[in-house]
Order: structure tokens, then C-alpha cells, then sequence
């Protein structure tokens, strides 16, 4: 009896760990998008600690200046959101390889913030954490609210490579408001825009480069991460305002949205002025691939 009691322990612990292990093999399959939107589906908008593990192991190396390093800060502030009445809505969600930026809405009391965090994934867990966030303003010039807009269409089978060089000079067009090209041949005429402070179309989009140049308006703007999945493109970049002697810093975060002819038709945006000031040493634009 006491033989069969010890080989019967010995088949259940080794079916035990066999589970374990494919269950583990099964979520490290998922998809960087998938492994994004189901922490922040749980955790942070169902506000179910008990999945904190599931998705956060012992490294959470963080680069959002608002957030102190490490796991426990992060525990912490998730904590504190689920004791909260906060309401989060995952607007859209773009993975590739192995990172993903998740588009998010928050109101908090009577206010509203627009927010982008982007994460490094590796073996399954959430392991480096970036983001900007904005409020939404007053006053717009356009009908859209900087949320509203549909997900990311992951069954596009996109040219994601060209998708990212035509986004990438889109957005530098405003480092060299001479030269137009990228919006004239890039941007559909019917161009939805979300960006509160421009106005809808690319005529729009146009008329503010104008008006830019017009006052002598100069920027230097540094591509940190890029990230297409789909008919979306995600640019995170340091944008600096030359012009400005103080807060000449900007974390900005652009969403393209591709037509099946790779004409941009919608955007999206967040633009954060950055203190210098920060809770971690990492670099909020430094990203290691």
C-alpha cells in the first residue's frame, strides 16, 4: 500500500507539472497584443489582482517617469486602482514581435485621460513599460474625440514595412515644413483626425503645417519605437520644440491607420510635456531593440 501511495503521488505530481507546463507553453504562444490587452482587460479594467502573477514575474523594468522601478511599485499602483472607481476602456491594441502598445481611455471622477502604454514582452510576461498620456482639451476643431475609432483590423495583411516608412515621414514632415511630399502622397483626402487642435481631413492636416510654418515654427523629433501590426502603425518618438527655452520636450505618440492602398486615413495622438522629473533612472525614449 505504502509502494502504490508513493507511485500514485509520483504520476500525480509529474501530470501536475506536465499541466503547468503546458499551460505555460500555451500563453507564451499567444501574441504580444493578446498577452497586452489581457492584462490590462483583467487586471487594470475587471481589476482582478489575483492575475497580477500571470502577467508580471520578477522583472518590470519601468520608463514612465510617473512610476517609480520594479514590480512591487507597479503591484502598488495597481492595488490602488482596483480599490478605485475608475473606469478604463481598451480602445485599440497593435502588437509586433515582441511588443505591443494598447491604446487605453480613463475617467477618473468627472476628468478623462487618453493614454498609450507600450511593453516588452518576453517568455510570456510584461517586462519593460513605456507611456504618455494626455487630457483631452476644451476646445476642438474637429468632430472626433481623440478615442472614438475602430481596433486594430489584424486580418489586413498589410505591406507593414512601407506602412512604417510612409508614417515615419508623415511624421517628420514637421521637422521640415518646406517639403510637403510625404502628406501629398501619403494621406488620403478624407483623413479622419483625432488630434483635437487640427481640423478634420488633409486639407486640415495641410493648413496646420502651413500655419506652422508661418510662425517659424522648428522641432527635432527622434524616432524611439515603431510597431505595425495590421492596418495600424504606432510611433513613440522625443519630439523637442525648438523654439522653446523651457518644457521644450514632448513624449508623442501617433496611431496611423492604413487603407488597403497604404494611404493613411485616420489618426490618432498623444502629446505629453516632459518635466525631466522622474520616480526611475531609465530613459523614458530609450528602448534596448
Amino acid at each position: 500500500m505504502k509502494y502504490f501511495l508513493s507511485s500514485l503521488l509520483l504520476i500525480t505530481t509529474i501530470l501536475f507539472f506536465a499541466s503547468c507546463n503546458q499551460t505555460n507553453d500555451v500563453f507564451n504562444e499567444l501574441s504580444s497584443a493578446e498577452i497586452a490587452r489581457g492584462f490590462y482587460q483583467e487586471v487594470i479594467v475587471e481589476k482582478d489582482m489575483t492575475k497580477f502573477n500571470k502577467y508580471i514575474g520578477n522583472t518590470y523594468i519601468q520608463h514612465a517617469p510617473a512610476y517609480a522601478d520594479g514590480v512591487e511599485p507597479l503591484r502598488e499602483e495597481l492595488q490602488e486602482n482596483a480599490a478605485s472607481n475608475n473606469k478604463i476602456e481598451i480602445l485599440r491594441v497593435v502588437g509586433e514581435n515582441d511588443y505591443a502598445a494598447l491604446h487605453s481611455l480613463w475617467t477618473v471622477g468627472s476628468e478623462q485621460y487618453i493614454y498609450v502604454d507600450i511593453w516588452r514582452i518576453e517568455n510570456g510576461k510584461l517586462v519593460a513599460h513605456w507611456d504618455q498620456y494626455q487630457s483631452p482639451p476644451n476646445e476642438v476643431k474637429n468632430n472626433n474625440t481623440m478615442h472614438a475609432g475602430p481596433d486594430t483590423n489584424i486580418n489586413k495583411n498589410k505591406n507593414l514595412k512601407q506602412n512604417k516608412e510612409r508614417a515615419v515621414a508623415v511624421l517628420k514632415t514637421f521637422d521640415n515644413l518646406e517639403d510637403l511630399t510625404a502628406i501629398e502622397n501619403y494621406v488620403a483626402d478624407d483623413y479622419i483626425q483625432h488630434n483635437p487642435t487640427v481640423a478634420d481631413k488633409k486639407s486640415g492636416l495641410i493648413s496646420l503645417l502651413n500655419f506652422l510654418k508661418s510662425i517659424n515654427y522648428q522641432s527635432k523629433t527622434i524616432i524611439a519605437k515603431v510597431i505595425a501590426q495590421g492596418d495600424m502603425v504606432v510611433i513613440h518618438s522625443k519630439v523637442e520644440d525648438l523654439n522653446k527655452k523651457e518644457n521644450a520636450i514632448s513624449g508623442v505618440v501617433d496611431i496611423f491607420r492604413f487603407d488597403d492602398n497604404g494611404m493613411i486615413i485616420e489618426h490618432w495622438d498623444l502629446i505629453e510635456t516632459m518635466t525631466g522629473q522622474s520616480l526611475n533612472n531609465n530613459d523614458p525614449f530609450e528602448y534596448p531593440n
